[in-house]
């Protein structure tokens, strides 16, 4: 049921599905995901990103933005802080703690200049993160990037990869230097205007890092989809053609109780509409799906789905038989 955090950052083809990365970044827990929540507050200072320095100064990067860079430094790059120097400034929002981004990366051993993974700088299949949620030099090193930035990171070895870094190859006190090229940025939670409520609807309360608190009625649920607009937001219309980014929380009416949230990782979920199942191979209802197409992206929906368009007699998990559902849903943005 809930949308399992990648480990690392996943390829993400033109059609919207998601594919694990190399095994060397499994090995290597390279971008390991934490378990705890991170903050979505747009407004987050920057009093943690990295500013440049003597290492990261020396990494010399040349080409095109989105395009294989030529990387050069002098080795050993050894650094007890790390550091980060912006090659190209992108024009694009800030990027903050608990947004998921695409980039494009290079990484090396800064004490050898050895390649130890590279993306494929290939607009159809990029690689998708959350930030907070890879190691902590890089983590800092997107803090407050702009979309449309090209970086030079060099990541400290207590910001590295730790015990781990010897399965590619990387002493736990090598210096790792990481260029980061970023593509794009989804909403960290949705950001449309408020709207007033439905009667009868169950309320949201929102908290600071967006996530939804949902109070349901003791009322009987109504028996066919409902959907109310609770922000509308003003960006591309979802159809059902698209993959889009999303954050969701379900409840059981009955039982007023949650059974899923993509909050509690603080991973979004991505949700191919056309199929209805998200890149970590859950299956969402159908009826979520239908509430989603012709909404906005920025916007949070309240999705109140009958058990016709849900789990219907057979249940799921922990959805008992026929349960009627109601999803939050922030609507991040389309692949």
């Amino acid at each position: 049921m809930p949308e399992a955090s990648p480990p690392f950052p996943v390829d993400r083809t033109e059609r919207g599905l998601v594919h694990r990365a190399s095994a060397l970044f499994v090995a290597a827990g390279l971008l390991l995901v934490t378990l705890t929540a991170c903050s979505t507050d747009p407004n987050a200072n920057c009093d943690t990103a990295l500013t440049s320095g003597s290492a990261s100064d020396v990494i010399h990067v040349s080409g095109k933005f989105g395009e294989q860079p030529t990387v050069k430094f002098p080795t050993p790059v050894r650094t007890s802080t790390s550091q980060r120097t912006t090659v190209i400034t992108g024009s694009g929002p800030e990027v903050h703690t608990g947004q998921e981004v695409v980039v494009d990366f290079s990484i090396y051993n800064g004490t050898n200049g050895q390649l130890i993974q590279t993306t494929k700088y290939d607009p159809t299949s990029a690689s998708a993160l959350v930030v907070g949620k890879t190691i902590p030099g890089l983590d800092k090193g997107l803090q407050c990037a702009t979309v449309g930035s090209r970086l030079a990171i060099a990541v400290s070895p207590k910001d590295g990869l730790g015990a781990s870094a010897s399965s590619v190859g990387v002493s736990p006190t090598d210096t790792v230097v990481i260029v980061v090229d970023v593509n794009k940025a989804y909403l960290p939670a949705a950001n449309g205007a408020p709207q007033p409520g439905r009667p009868g609807f169950p309320t949201v309360v929102i908290a600071p890092g967006g996530r939804p608190g949902v109070t349901v009625p003791t009322t009987n649920p109504p028996t066919s989809l409902e959907v109310a607009v609770n922000k509308q937001g003003d960006g591309k219309t979802v159809t059902k053609s698209d993959t889009v980014v999303i954050h969701y929380t379900g409840v059981l009416w009955k039982e007023r109780t949650v059974f899923d949230s993509t909050w509690d990782s603080g991973t979004p979920a991505t949700l191919q509409l056309s199929t209805g199942q998200t890149a970590a191979g859950t299956s969402l209802p159908k009826g979520l799906v239908e509430g989603l197409i012709g909404q906005k992206v920025g916007s949070q929906v309240t999705i109140i789905v009958p058990p016709s368009k849900a789990f219907g007699s057979q249940g799921s998990g922990p959805v008992p038989q026929n349960a009627t559902l109601v999803y939050v849903v922030d609507i991040l943005g389309i692949v």
